[in-house]
């Protein structure tokens, strides 16, 4: 009898052993813990200097980016077809620096040297549209955006030309994103921002050093700085850390949900690896 409770209490040991092992196993964090799950870092494009200013074409699972050349004073416009992993260069763009995409009516739009071009799909090149100048970021909601550097000042398409944004008119605007109830988030070298829809008052939101801002697929905002990734939630008036990751240029989001972002040379997503870390750190900002 006593051999064989012996041997039930060694069984009973070794089953719970085996399985703290296998806890410890799973619960192996060492990629980026993104929504508290473990993620590793897929490489989609190598070797392209600074990446910025991100943009996704969820239509055509087409992202589109810009990237400085050996001469940092050169920047280039590409895209990269997440379908069939596709890469090229966009020629017709007199150094390319920014990107947007109106869901909506299928247009994507890159900031050049001299102004803004729209992307033609049938020859994989773009055409000048509007003239403009010293263009720093493009960004659509509704109508077309973009900011002006170096006096910060930012600009929307309205009634066929571009005008100051009314309600960034007295004030510096580096970048700028538009959320689903019309709020304006800017962010200058003071900090985070919002312009609230309605009753005009402007927040600081907190001193993030954001170097750039996108939207998912339903139109939630996002923006990176340079070693973390967050979400903005509208209605719980919080900014929500996502992800932390060291030398951040730029954020997408998939149509999934999934997180794109750049590095200082390459373009990496985020790919599950099923593994839950609970208990994760998460940095949350009211405002």
């Amino acid at each position: 009898m006593f051999i064989l409770v012996d041997k039930m209490h060694l069984l009973l040991l070794l089953t719970i052993t085996s399985y703290a092992h296998a806890r410890y196993v799973d619960n192996n964090c060492s990629g980026v813990i993104l929504r508290n799950v473990n993620h590793e870092k897929e490489v989609l494009k190598a070797d392209v200097g600074s990446p910025y200013q991100l943009a996704m074409d969820y239509d055509t699972n087409t992202l589109f980016f810009s990237y400085s050349t050996e001469d940092e004073n050169v920047f280039r416009s590409a895209f990269i077809n997440l379908k069939t992993n596709e890469f090229a260069n966009i020629p017709g763009v007199s150094g390319g620096f920014a990107n947007a995409v109106d869901s909506r009516k299928h247009i994507v739009y890159i900031g050049g040297r001299d102004g803004i071009y729209k992307f033609d799909y049938d020859t994989k090149t773009a055409r000048h549209q509007y003239t403009t100048d010293n263009i720093w970021q493009l960004f659509y909601k509704d109508r077309l955006y973009y900011s002006r550097y170096p006096d910060e000042k930012a600009f929307v398409f309205t009634d066929g030309d571009f005008k100051l944004v009314p309600e960034l008119a007295d004030t510096r605007a580096m970048l700028l994103s538009v959320d689903n109830y019309e709020n304006i988030y800017f962010s200058n070298s003071s900090g985070l921002f919002v312009h609230k829809k309605g009753n005009g008052e402007v927040i600081n939101i907190g001193e993030f050093g954001v170097n750039g801002f996108t939207t998912d697929f339903n139109g939630n905002v996002y923006f990176s700085t340079p070693n973390a990734i967050y979400n903005i939630d509208v209605n719980e008036k919080k900014v929500k850390r996502v992800a932390a990751v060291d030398s951040i240029y730029g954020v997408a989001i998939e149509s999934d949900g999934g997180i794109i972002y750049a590095s200082h040379d390459s373009v990496i997503r985020l790919k599950s690896t099923g593994t839950v870390c609970p208990g994760t750190d998460v940095e949350n900002v009211s405002f």
